[in-house]
Order: structure tokens, then C-alpha cells, then sequence
């Protein structure tokens, strides 16, 4: 028996729980604070919410019978429990946890003496183990059991988010605890909050004041939070019934904003009226930074639901607001012309806790022009927010561009940033990736007269960039020098050429490094709207040539900006004096790159001289651009234009119709 009480005491040194407990017993209402709220939880977070593969059932089934049959190995041999715990390391119990509760439960029915046993080894798993599978596991089936104190020791596993998903669990499965979940979740952060709020009945006003207002302002699975939250209760009938101070709407524009953010406006029950609500609301009473970007977030939604409906449309320009949302742009627009606001950014600048995205969105929509030290503070603190330098470059002054550029190639991770050519896209990077964004921006956006003494060279590093976008831009930026270029500045393109893995970068790099010549042509011709021809399904695929005469035009004028599946239009050239068949192939806007060959011009000629449509597109272009090979169409575009005539005549108005 001493033997037996030494063991237990050694044990408990290494036990979760009793380290739980003597934190819990120090610091009542405390978040075990040796946690890191970014990890604990996540694992059970993915799989709940399927943001990984979801089990079938007959997998969860199998899963959960053969854990069952290692715990009735445990309940006959207490030295069987190295057998759980190796099964539930391999196979999370998170994965089967319901599956697992019902066949544990229904098993322990018919069998009374294991039942008795699995009573002390489930006791043992809660309290002794050092594992936090075991843990969980013990946790998971505790209800099933009679453990003594089973809500106090509830309590203390649920200051830790590796555990309080199963606490939870344990709570709803106990019944009557909705308030014992909402105390928790007061407290909770991380993906702890989740879990409770996922299981939290809005029964009470206070419950539902607290989900609206804190209910999403989190770190982690803000969408989700949201959807259990702001999404799911009444925000109109909160509004008109609650009598809000500056500070109390304040909260409540804060988690608005962030529900804007996530969602739109189309997803809000009640929307219009919710907006109307909430500005008379801020007008009347004013706010802080978080009223302001809640009229800010409203007109961003607006704005992103007409430019989605515009691409639905296809860009037709019948797009108009609807009267509802008209008169809330009308209220926004007049909110933010309050001089207030501008207090209102003022003093919010150098408080660390508003996001930078906040201030600068504030900024863009009330007209406050940010003062250099001021932007200078924001950046400093944020280096990494491409918004910041989008502002800089598009609306700040020289002064807070300067600073945008100096600072952001000062604190930009420019190793990783310059690590060597790659195969990124802008439209494939992930956030973690926003540092590339940033610098992107930077060399598209800066002008030569605003940093002339690095421009080159910083272009010239940009080279390296694994973003395909920064090299291609920065190899436009350096057209400019091209004359300039010293032994070094060449060896430098060269080396990047050498390396270069992305054809049309590397058509871009070569054009660097093409001598120009006064003697060739940069020739010019008017492209009018009947020239203009959209690609059609029923477009006729006509023949492939290699343009003519590319030697005797200066092509500097297309480097960088023509590509492969580009579109070329066919121009007759009858002032030609060396052929009267002749064909000019010309880009959208305008410039003469060459000419049909004579020998594939005659029937082609024929076609456009009867009113026939012809365009081209681009099929291969060398890495010297000498050699330029396009494939000829035949278009549509007469048969839409005489069916278009014909309809018109039949209905009497002017109407188009379109394919």
C-alpha cells in the first residue's frame, strides 16, 4: 500500500490535471496562461468545422469499436492502458468522439463488474495521465461514470483549450449548464472560445448582448464566430431596443465591422434597415474610430455587391444601385464628412491597438491627409500591411511616399523577398506571403522622379524577386536605362536571364538588353470603335504566319506588354506603294508591328475588302521579339452586326443585341 501511495504522488508531479489545478487554485478565473491560444485547440477546431478530410462513417464506427475493445483490454488489465494510449496517438479521438460515446455507452450497459472497473481507470485518465490524449479520453467519457466532483474538475480542465472541447461536450451532455458555458466563455480566447460559443444558447438579453458585442472580436476563426454570433441573432431588433452610450456603440460598430469584413451585406438579415439603424444611431450620438469604420465598412460592402453584380452582368453598365442602398451611400457619404472624424484619426494614431487598416480605410473616406510623422508611426509598427503602401503611393504626398519607400526597404524582409526566381503569382500567394505584396507595390507605384538615386538599383535587385508580377514590372521599370546600362547593370540582367524559369519574364529581361535604333519605325494608326472585335465561339480559325517586316519597326513599343493569347487586329494598308494586298497587323491600341505576308495576303485581303472581319492572336513571340507568329480568325462579328440591323428594324428601337 506505501509502495502504491509513493507511485500515486510521483505521478501527480507529472499529472495534467494537478498542474491545471495548482494554477487554477492561484489564479481563480484565470486562463491557464502557459498556453499558446494560436495551437491549443486547433486540431479539434479543423475537424469540426471540416477544413480537413471529414471520416465516413463506417470509418468513425470501426475507429471507435476497436478503441472500446482496448479499453475493455484496460478495464481486465490495468497494464493494457500503454495499448489506449498508442491507439488514441495514432487516432485522435476528436476524429469519432460521438461514434465512440455511443458504443462505449451501450457496451458498459450490459456489462455491470467492467463497468465498475472502467469507473477507477476513466478516474485515473482524468487525473493521473500525463498524455493529453489520455486526457481528452478520460474527459470525453466521464458522464458516462459516477466521478466524484466531476464539475470542479470540469472547471479546472477548462482554463486550457487543448481541453475544453471535451469539456464542453462533457457540459451538454450533463444538461442545464448554458450558463456555466456562458462564464466560460466570457473568459475564454483562442480556439477555447470557439467551442463555447459553438454550444452557447442566446436564452438571455445579457447572453445576446455579449455575443454580438465580444462574441467575435477573437484571434482565430473570426468567420466562424461570426456565423454563431452577429449572424445568427437579430441585429435590428437589438438596435431598436437597446439605448446605446458613445462607448456602448462604439463595441457594438467595432464587431459590425468586423462582421463587414468576413461577410456581406446580402447575409445580414434585415440589412437596410440595419444600416439605416446603426447611422442614424452614430449621427445622432457621434463615436470613436470604430463608428467611423463602421460607415466606412458599410460603403465598402456596397461597393464590392455593384462591382460583383457588373462582372455578373459582364460589365454591362446597367448596373445602378437599388433606391434602398442608394439612400445608405447617401447617409455614409454625408457621415464622413463630419469634421469630427478628423479629431477622431488624430488621436487615434498612435494608440497600438487600432488596426492600421482601420485608420487608413478612415483616412481614404473622410479626406484626412495623414502628416509624415504620423504615417511614419503607423508604418513603423506595420510594415507588412500592403494597404499601407497602396495609401502611400496612391494618395500620400511625396514626403509619406518617400517614407513608404525608405522605410518598407529598410524593415521588408528583403532576404526572403529577393530569395531567387520563382513561379508565384499574386493570385496564388497566401498570407503569409504578404511581404511580396508589399514590395510589389513598391515597384510598381514608385516613380523615378521620387527616388532617382535607387531606382535602378532596386529594380534592378527586383529581378530576384520569386513573384512573377515584381519581375515583370521591375524589367518594364528598367526600359528607362536601357541606353545606360553599364558593364555591371548588364552582367546583372544577364545573370537573371540565365536563371530565369518564366518565358515571358525572360522575353522581358532580353528586351533590356536589344539596342535601339532611330532608324526604325514607330508608326502609329487610328484604331476607331468599328475596328474593336470581342472573340466569339463561332469565330473561324483561318491560318498561322509569322508577321512580316517586324525589322523595320521599333518594337521596344510592345516589350513587356505583349503576350502570348493577346489579341492583334488586321488593317488594310491601301496607301501601301510596295503592295496593294497589303494587311497591317496592329495592337488594340494602335501600333504597327509588321504586315501579313504577302504570300498568305491575297484571299485574306478579299475577306476584309467584302466586309469581313479578321483579327488576330498572338500564338508565339521570340525572346528577341523579331520573330512574331499570330493566328488569323475569321469573326462573327458581321453576322451579330446583320442580325442586330434586323432585329432592330423588326422592334423599331436601337436597342443592341448581342450574340
Amino acid at each position: 500500500m506505501v509502495k502504491r501511495e509513493i507511485e500515486n504522488d510521483t505521478n501527480n508531479k507529472n499529472s495534467i490535471y494537478y498542474d491545471l489545478k495548482e494554477f487554477h487554485d492561484r489564479n481563480p478565473d484565470t486562463l491557464y496562461s502557459y498556453q499558446d491560444f494560436e495551437v491549443a485547440g486547433r486540431r479539434e477546431f479543423k475537424i469540426i468545422t471540416n477544413k480537413i478530410r471529414k471520416l465516413q462513417d463506417y470509418e468513425k464506427n470501426r475507429l471507435a469499436s476497436e478503441l472500446v475493445e482496448h479499453l475493455y483490454n484496460y478495464a481486465l488489465d490495468e497494464e493494457k492502458l500503454s495499448s489506449v494510449h498508442d491507439y488514441i496517438t495514432l487516432n485522435p479521438i476528436i476524429s469519432y468522439y460521438e461514434n465512440l460515446i455511443k458504443i462505449f455507452k451501450d457496451s458498459m450497459e450490459n456489462n455491470k463488474e467492467i463497468f465498475q472497473v472502467m469507473n477507477k481507470r476513466v478516474n485515473y485518465l482524468l487525473k493521473e495521465s500525463s498524455y493529453s490524449e489520455d486526457v481528452k479520453l478520460g474527459i470525453l467519457l466521464s458522464p458516462i461514470f459516477s466521478i466524484k466532483n466531476l464539475k470542479d474538475i470540469l472547471n479546472v480542465f477548462s482554463i486550457h483549450n487543448e481541453y475544453i472541447f471535451y469539456t464542453i461536450n462533457v457540459y451538454e451532455y450533463i444538461g442545464n449548464c448554458n450558463n456555466t458555458i456562458f462564464e466560460i466563455s466570457k473568459k475564454s480566447k483562442g480556439y477555447g472560445k470557439i467551442f463555447c460559443i459553438m454550444n452557447l444558447t442566446p436564452t438571455t438579453y445579457e447572453i445576446k448582448k455579449w455575443m454580438i458585442e465580444e462574441g467575435s472580436n477573437n484571434s482565430v476563426g473570426i468567420t466562424e464566430l461570426l456565423s454563431y454570433t452577429m449572424l445568427s441573432l437579430d441585429l435590428l431588433s437589438y438596435l431598436e431596443n437597446t439605448k446605446f452610450s458613445e462607448d456602448e456603440i462604439e463595441i457594438f460598430a467595432r464587431s459590425f465591422s468586423t462582421l463587414l469584413s468576413d461577410y456581406s451585406l446580402d447575409d445580414i438579415k434585415n440589412s437596410t434597415k440595419v444600416c439605416n439603424n446603426l447611422l442614424e444611431i452614430i449621427d445622432d450620438i457621434g463615436g470613436g474610430i470604430y463608428s467611423l469604420y463602421a460607415v466606412v465598412s458599410i460603403l465598402y460592402s456596397i461597393e464590392a455587391i455593384i462591382i460583383d453584380e457588373y462582372k455578373n452582368k459582364g460589365g454591362s453598365s446597367s448596373c445602378k444601385l437599388n433606391n434602398d442602398y442608394k439612400e445608405i451611400v447617401d447617409k455614409c457619404k454625408k457621415a464622413c464628412k463630419k469634421d469630427l472624424w478628423h479629431n477622431v484619426i488624430a488621436n487615434e494614431v498612435s494608440n497600438i491597438e487600432v488596426e492600421s487598416s482601420v485608420l487608413i480605410s478612415c483616412a481614404d473616406k473622410t479626406k484626412y491627409k495623414f502628416r509624415k510623422s504620423e504615417f511614419e508611426l503607423i508604418i513603423k509598427r506595420d510594415y507588412t500591411n500592403a494597404l499601407l503602401y497602396k495609401y502611400a503611393f496612391s494618395i500620400g504626398n511625396k514626403s509619406i511616399k518617400k517614407c513608404a519607400f525608405k522605410l518598407g526597404l529598410k524593415k521588408l524582409p528583403m532576404t526572403e523577398i529577393l530569395s531567387g526566381q520563382d513561379e508565384l503569382k499574386i493570385e496564388n500567394l497566401l498570407y503569409e506571403d504578404i511581404a511580396q505584396i508589399c514590395f510589389f507595390i513598391i515597384i510598381k507605384y514608385s516613380q523615378y522622379e521620387d527616388f532617382k538615386d535607387e531606382y535602378k538599383e532596386i529594380n534592378l535587385r527586383a529581378l530576384k524577386s520569386p513573384l512573377i508580377e515584381t519581375r515583370i514590372q521591375a524589367a518594364e521599370n528598367l526600359q528607362r536605362f536601357k541606353e545606360e546600362f553599364d558593364s555591371l547593370d548588364k552582367e546583372a540582367i544577364n545573370d537573371a536571364i540565365s536563371t530565369e524559369i518564366v518565358s515571358d519574364v525572360r522575353r522581358a529581361l532580353n528586351s533590356l538588353l536589344i539596342k535601339s535604333s532611330s532608324k526604325k519605325n514607330k508608326k502609329y494608326v487610328e484604331v476607331d470603335e468599328n475596328m474593336h472585335i470581342d472573340a466569339h465561339v463561332k469565330d473561324v480559325y483561318l491560318t498561322s504566319v509569322n508577321i512580316a517586316g517586324t525589322n523595320y519597326f521599333d518594337m521596344s513599343e510592345i516589350y513587356n506588354k505583349l503576350l502570348e493569347d493577346d489579341m492583334v487586329y488586321l488593317k488594310r494598308d491601301f496607301d501601301n506603294e510596295y503592295d496593294k494586298n497589303a494587311i497591317e497587323v496592329i495592337t488594340i491600341e494602335g501600333f504597327v508591328m509588321g504586315y501579313v505576308p504577302k504570300d498568305n495576303n491575297l484571299i485574306l485581303k478579299n475577306l476584309i475588302d467584302k466586309g469581313k472581319y479578321l483579327y488576330g492572336k498572338i500564338e508565339e513571340i521570340s525572346e528577341d521579339y523579331s520573330v512574331i507568329k499570330i493566328q488569323i480568325y475569321l469573326s462573327y462579328k458581321d453576322v451579330i452586326e446583320e442580325i442586330t440591323s434586323t432585329l432592330s428594324l423588326l422592334s423599331g428601337q436601337k436597342d443592341d443585341y448581342l450574340q
